[in-house]
């Protein structure tokens, strides 16, 4: 898979950092994702320091945690709720739902594409600010080079 610039969430001096993500866009597709399955949207607050944003969308009969990169078009899901911090885990694959997400544009990851390890990762379009955190942090895989909390 190959990543654009703006992947990690940084930049570095006289680099521009990649456009953000539209949030009306995103919640936009949320609220349909919800009336879909008449389930309603839980905003969680903005974590300081994460390259993403994340929403709760509850039905009668379940939960999701909607994870949104702050400066790529995608979004992936969980069943856990991200803790400020910690690594995530517990991705799941789109549910029926996800397709609002498509409609609006956004790429809906499958947990095989956020489970590629780093080795089969592209990121020779990214900034050499975005490789230094790389190699800093070390991520594992993708979803820890996407969605993560790093300072």
């Amino acid at each position: 898979m190959r990543l654009d610039r703006g992947a990690t969430g940084f930049c570095g001096p006289g680099d521009n950092l990649a456009n953000e993500t539209g949030l009306t866009l995103f919640r936009s597709a949320c609220w349909e994702a919800a009336r879909r399955i008449g389930g309603r949207v839980g905003e969680s607050p903005a974590a300081r320091g994460s390259s993403f944003h994340s929403v709760t969308i509850t039905s009668q009969a379940e939960e999701h945690f909607v994870l949104c990169h702050a400066h790529s078009p995608v979004v992936a899901f969980t069943e856990l709720p991200p803790v400020p911090g910690q690594p995530l885990s517990r991705f799941v694959d789109p549910p029926p739902w996800a397709d609002a997400f498509e409609a609006a544009v956004f790429r809906c990851l499958q947990v095989e594409d956020l489970s590629l390890p780093m080795s089969k990762v592209d990121v020779a379009e990214l900034a050499e600010a975005e490789l230094a955190q790389i190699r800093y942090w070390r991520p594992q895989g993708l979803s820890d080079l996407l969605f993560n909390w790093w300072d």
